[in-house]
């Protein structure tokens, strides 16, 4: 499993099979909470199998969706790094498997792979970016250009090609997707259903499936050829 994930693409198999050993796996029921905000950090968390949502709370009981998590991706590392308080909740999204890596264990390994503490960087670099990204869309785009460019995130990530068009495997309801754009879930609802109207995308299925990328993509400003 550890030769699928980009955290240790530079390991040999005699490194993968030393740090599986220091590994402990857990299995996690749909939206179980795998960590909560605020709990100590003492692990960093691999997920082997299934989907989990990185959430924050946003006051009155509601919640903000920060990003989706899948095979392969890693989180727990900012607490485990500096020994820090959990700073978001991790929510499955439905059947998740995942590894865990001591604090201690997970120091000791990468202070000896020096290429795993470079893409440790890069995978925060690029999520301090795509932070950065959702919060200037919140603050200056509309509701529209905001949920074409989740639905075009997701097809990317989540996205399998069928006749029909591209199929998201990963299964959203309305009020996540509200919770990942800052809006609600009404607002989700009224635009989706516009989106159906001008045939760009198809809800009949349980699974959405985006009819019209180069349509959504002209919405959320990114025109494709």
């Amino acid at each position: 499993m550890l030769a699928r994930i980009p955290l240790f693409a530079s390991f040999n198999d005699k490194d993968r099979a030393a740090v599986a050993a220091r590994m402990g796996t857990r299995h996690f029921a749909k939206h179980a909470l795998l960590v909560r905000e605020n709990d100590p950090g003492d692990a960093l968390f691999v997920v082997l199998r299934g989907n989990v949502a990185v959430t924050r709370a946003t006051g009155e009981g509601k919640e903000s969706i920060l990003s989706i998590l899948k095979e392969g991706d890693f989180f727990g590392e900012m607490a485990v790094l500096d020994a820090s308080p959990r700073s978001a909740t991790i929510k499955a999204l439905d059947e998740v498997d995942v590894a865990m890596l001591a604090r201690e264990d997970f120091l000791d390994v990468l202070g000896s792979n020096p290429r795993m503490a470079v893409g440790l960087v890069m995978t925060l670099s690029a999520r301090l970016r795509a932070t950065n990204e959702n919060i200037q869309a919140a603050a200056f785009l509309d509701v529209p250009t905001r949920l074409a460019a989740l639905l075009l995130n997701l097809s990317s990530n989540f996205g399998e090609h069928t006749a029909d068009g591209i199929r998201l495997t990963l299964r959203l309801t309305n009020q996540e997707m509200a919770n990942m754009i800052g809006t609600t879930r009404e607002s989700v609802n009224r635009t989706l259903n516009r989106f159906w109207d001008e045939q760009l995308i198809d809800m009949r299925d349980a699974n959405l499936i985006i009819k019209n990328p180069a349509g959504i993509g002209a919405i959320a400003g990114k025109p494709r050829a």
